[in-house]
């Protein structure tokens, strides 16, 4: 395969990426993006699971956990949301799909929905649930004249995703707006 088509996005694409926002565009990043995005484009947020990441034994991408470990390979969690445009239509609290998501700590940006300090785990399996207690499931970073939306879970995710298309689709909606206050 032609080099242009391989190997994903590199570090040209994210510094692309970064002028976009920087020159007042919205850049929205879902779950393992929003990792990408934390990770390169300074934005003053922590994924505070990344440590909690270890190849699987098959290497296939998966997760392994080892005693008092954080895994979850699948689950609905539980979120308190704020009210934001954002967040217009959705309820005071929602259903998450969290698989090996990102999870938040942020110094600068709004945290738009929070897990609680107690365990958030609606369905499905979470080993290590204290590591989310209080972090930040979706967050809106300043970067620049712009904006980064970080998603740390699937919004998309199948049938699911009627709880929480509202923000992915407010993100886009709002990235067309030509004056913003940030």
């Amino acid at each position: 395969m032609p080099d242009e088509y391989a190997g994903g996005l590199g570090a040209k694409g994210v510094q692309e990426l970064k002028a976009f926002a920087e020159a007042g565009g919205t850049l929205v990043a879902l779950d393992a993006a929003a990792r990408l995005a934390v990770r390169e484009l300074g934005l003053g947020v922590r994924d505070t699971l990344a440590e909690e990441r270890a190849p699987s034994a098959s290497g296939s991408g998966g997760r392994r956990a080892a005693a008092g470990d954080f895994y979850c390979p699948g689950a609905l969690l539980g979120v308190t949301t704020t009210p934001d445009p954002l967040t217009a239509g959705m309820d005071d609290s929602a259903a998450i799909w969290f698989e090996d998501s990102p999870a938040f700590e942020t110094e600068t940006g709004k945290v738009l929905a929070r897990y609680a300090q107690t365990n958030p785990l609606l369905s499905g399996w979470l080993l290590g649930e204290r590591k989310l207690f209080g972090k930040a499931a979706l967050v809106e970073a300043p970067l620049g004249k712009g904006r980064v939306v970080l998603f740390g879970f699937r919004p998309q995710y199948r049938a699911q995703s009627w709880a929480t298309y509202a923000p992915l689709l407010n993100a886009i909606y709002t990235s067309a707006l030509v004056t913003r206050s940030r």
